[in-house]
């Protein structure tokens, strides 16, 4: 890997802004150089929100994403706005509750349900789409991945989110669609 980059997108609500962090961390804790840039809508809950981060053995340049090496699209609405600025070559991995249109060769994942299964929630979805990304593509170390979750969520929702980032890295050749 020289660079990647990689937008993680769905609705506010569903962590994307956290898990975006955390890839970054993760990403500098495995010796990598890393950015994390943020775009949410003006709700908390509900709006648009994504977080986008590059991942380099070398220097970062340019420190904002050009064209998507790896989407993760969790909602339609993530999933329609931002497939145009996948590469060609990009990979892409959506919620099976996205149901995608024409364009791109997505991997489906139940992230969103599997969210709510380990949390009764959303808020891990951003964690379990982790688990994922972990798990299909091997970005970054599962130990590093691990120990950036345990650290940057509330100790409250610490067993609940690494619960969801080893259900997420589950799905990965499970539940693939």
């Amino acid at each position: 890997m020289s660079r990647s980059d990689i937008r993680i997108a769905g609705t506010g609500g569903q962590g994307v802004i956290t898990a975006g962090r955390i890839l970054a961390e993760a990403a500098i804790r495995c010796g990598h150089q890393a950015t994390h840039s943020q775009v949410y809508g003006p709700q908390s809950r509900g709006g648009a929100s994504r977080s986008d981060v590059v991942i380099s053995t070398g220097d970062i340049g340019f420190p904002l994403t050009d064209r998507l090496d790896l989407l993760i699209a969790l909602s339609g609405e993530a999933y329609l706005r931002y497939l145009a600025d996948l590469a060609d070559d990009g990979r892409l991995i959506v919620d099976t509750g996205c149901v995608p249109g024409d364009g791109g060769d997505p991997e489906n994942y139940p992230i969103v349900d599997t969210a709510r299964e380990v949390s009764g929630g959303l808020l891990a979805t951003g964690v379990v789409a982790l688990g994922v990304l972990r798990a299909a593509t091997g970005i970054v170390e599962a130990e590093a991945l691990r120990e950036t979750v345990a650290a940057k969520v509330p100790p409250r929702h610490r067993r609940m989110n690494l619960e969801a980032l080893d259900a997420g890295m589950s799905l990965v050749g499970v539940n693939a669609l």
